[in-house]
């Protein structure tokens, strides 16, 4: 089997392409079945230049005729490249971080999707800071971050329940010491009703706001509703101890899981688990799904055909296949920080599929502005 990698790069998470490609050999290896894929890699930089992405994508399809093609590339991308996979007719697996959903929930016959869930999260974030307090809030975000569908995610789980958002506060700093918040915490104390944070930042400026609100103290304890890398082991280092805030949010994944399919993951990356080796060890245990042989027809729509009502026991739990938008669909785990505690829960979210359903019944139409690149590449 040949199977084709597109794999971006990045500054602040070198670590994307690397761990990716570790944690699919590491799992091929596993089901002693390295010997039995080619993987041929195409580096795609930030992801965002569009005819690299494509050009990368033709040479893998047309030129070495791979059997499988795995993107690692944002939705905006992808579009992109949907013209060349339906003329290749070639299965495709779609990976990245979910910070993007696609242009409409209509599945294609060829293509299956697996990410991080980053823009149901903080949907499901949105909607439950919509259910406490007072149904007031503002945004906090990046320049960079909320250049992704899920800031628009966390606001609308938010105002579709009631929710009403007050303020928009996006930071555009350089992340040193530098680093002020002081706008924020200015309208906090001129708004002492508005204590719901919506918060949608990478690790680096959730670890420096986290500070930053560590040493301010609010008339009323704020809370913060937040994304999935705000719950980021460098980020939460600041939230640790002496932090006056309560902090919710929901984690596709964390080392901490006790099943089996986990602890398997983590003895065999060790030190370099992580959520980009995570994406790849899902990858290489779809790809053992398919029984990789060198007399198979790798007709696309037959290929993914084969895969729709199979569950796939992974790292974050059973792995299945939504049928109406051909996304891997994985247990979430909802993590709440109450505030002045050193201490969280995490615990399974029960009930996925209300929010999920409630998530993708909404028409995508109008979603075109953003970034090109791939989530957490830059």
């Amino acid at each position: 089997m040949k199977l084709g990698l597109l794999f971006p790069l990045s500054n602040v998470h070198p670590s994307i392409g690397s761990g990716f490609v570790l944690g699919l050999k590491a799992m091929l290896a596993t089901k002693q079945l390295q010997d039995a894929v080619t993987i041929i890699k195409e580096p795609i930089g930030f992801g965002g230049g569009e005819k690299e992405v494509y050009q990368k994508a033709e040479k893998l399809l047309m030129v070495d005729e791979v059997d499988l093609l795995i993107a690692f590339v944002d939705e905006k991308a992808f579009e992109l490249l949907n013209p060349l996979i339906q003329a290749a007719d070639k299965p495709v697996l779609l990976v990245n971080a979910g910070a993007n959903y696609p242009l409409n929930w209509v599945a294609q016959p060829n293509v299956i999707r697996l990410n991080l869930q980053h823009a149901f999260s903080c949907y499901l974030s949105g909607t439950l800071a919509a259910q406490g307090g007072n149904k007031q809030g503002a945004l906090v975000s990046s320049f960079y971050d909320c250049g992704y569908l899920h800031t628009a995610a966390i606001v609308n789980g938010f105002t579709e329940n009631g929710g009403q958002m007050l303020h928009n506060y996006i930071n555009n700093q350089r992340y040193d010491e530098g680093f002020e918040i002081g706008q924020l915490t200015d309208f906090i104390t001129a708004n002492p009703a508005c204590t719901q944070l919506l918060s949608v930042l990478d690790e680096l400026p959730a670890s420096l706001v986290y500070d930053r609100l560590k040493q301010y103290s609010a008339a009323v304890p704020i809370h913060l509703y937040v994304s999935p890398m705000m719950l980021q082991g460098a980020a939460l280092k600041n939230i640790e101890s002496g932090f006056i805030h309560a902090v919710d949010g929901f984690l596709p994944w964390h080392a901490g899981l006790a099943h089996e399919s986990n602890q398997l993951f983590i003895n065999s990356c060790k030190e370099k688990a992580s959520i980009f080796s995570l994406l790849g060890w899902e990858t290489g245990l779809i790809i053992a799904e398919l029984k990789p042989d060198p007399q198979q027809d790798w007709n696309g729509d037959a290929v993914i055909a084969s895969l729709l009502n199979k569950k796939i026991e992974g790292p974050r739990g059973t792995l299945t296949l939504d049928l109406d938008t051909q996304i891997y669909m994985a247990p979430l785990y909802h993590y709440y920080k109450s505030e002045g505690t050193s201490h969280a829960t995490i615990e399974p979210v029960s009930d996925l599929e209300k929010g999920w359903k409630a998530f993708t019944s909404k028409s995508t139409e109008g979603h075109v502005t953003g970034w090109m690149n791939t989530y957490l590449c830059y």
